[in-house]
């Protein structure tokens, strides 16, 4: 039986992309130039999450990545693009020989080695973007352009929040978010705004967002384990909302392929239990402010509302006991 437990928190808070500017959030088209469009990262968290992210691929492989037939010429552009930028960023961690159509992609910090030949995918032991994101903690999720729209084609999503590649792949933009029950601060319907700023990108020339919810100590909550991260929600008390509740945040990158035309959504997930929010007082501060301040629809719709009272009562006790020990100084 499938089993998950929480196996790591972000360490590094200089990198931890904290996603409040104001206490104050409402959903807004949020997107921005990526100013390096270098996606792969390498966090001190880099090992662990791997060996997760492989574990649940491993456990749930067609929950974790679905795709279709025809996407495999796609699935291979990802993959060269993910392996140069790999190579360019992280020499001493990866490497890549071509000779031609003849591979050799090295993973040094887990001592993998694999040749296959470019567009063979018999020589691969998955199919190209299953097997290239197995190297990296990033969830990729490939989406095709068509009539004006995109389609979840190809999905290797190990992290998700209220989504999974099994349930959504083959759904259009559209389709995915038509439960967005919201509209941006001018009035805009917000799924719709952000799907015709997609039909703008260039290749070359990649977008950006955060995204963040809370989690009841999970690494994902997808439709296929409803049945055992629903109840857990109620087992979050005041008292263990500090370490069992994790600020969760999906930085997303958008990339147009050249070839393809498709959008490439790359992932970066981290989280955050709530305690280490302590260690940088305005996060504490945005983040209690924002919580307190969460509209009813919004906090169903991100699946929180079971546990964001608890979470709540949790940050007023920190910061009453913060405000007391100033008083008595």
């Amino acid at each position: 039986m499938f089993t998950q437990s929480l196996d790591f928190k972000t360490t590094d808070l200089d990198t931890f992309p904290f996603p409040f500017t104001s206490g104050n959030y409402r959903y807004s088209n949020d997107l921005k130039r990526l100013s390096n469009i270098n996606c792969i990262e390498v966090t001190p968290e880099y090992k662990l999450q791997v060996e997760t992210k492989r574990r649940l691929l491993q456990e749930q492989p067609h929950i974790r990545f679905q795709s279709f037939p025809h996407t495999m010429e796609m699935q291979w552009e990802v993959l060269e693009m993910l392996i140069d930028m790999a190579a360019d960023r992280y020499p001493e961690h990866f490497e890549v020989s071509k000779d031609e159509d003849k591979w050799t992609f090295k993973n040094h910090i887990f001592g993998e080695i694999d040749s296959f030949v470019y567009g063979d995918a018999s020589t691969l032991p998955y199919e190209p973007l299953d097997y290239i994101g197995r190297h990296f903690h990033n969830d990729f999720v490939l989406m095709v352009h068509r009539d004006s729209n995109f389609y979840l084609e190809v999905g290797q999503v190990s992290y998700a929040a209220l989504f999974s590649a099994n349930w959504n792949k083959g759904m259009s933009f559209d389709e995915i978010h038509a439960p967005v029950p919201f509209v941006s601060r001018k009035g805009d319907e917000l799924a719709e705004r952000v799907r015709k700023f997609l039909l703008s990108i260039e290749p070359g020339k990649p977008w950006t967002r955060i995204n963040w919810n809370l989690m009841a100590d999970r690494w994902d909550v997808n439709y296929e384990t409803m049945d055992v991260w629903g109840p857990q929600r109620s087992e979050i008390t005041p008292e263990n909302a500090g370490k069992l509740v994790r600020l969760r945040v999906e930085e997303q990158k958008f990339y147009r392929m050249p070839r393809s035309n498709a959008i490439l959504f790359v992932l970066n997930t981290q989280f955050l239990p709530l305690e280490d929010l302590t260690l940088r007082q305005e996060w504490f501060d945005l983040t209690y402010s924002v919580l307190q301040d969460i509209p009813g629809p919004m906090a169903e719709y991100k699946g929180i509302a079971p546990f964001l009272p608890q979470s709540v009562e949790y940050l007023r006790s920190i910061d009453e006991k913060k405000k007391a020990k100033i008083n008595n100084k």
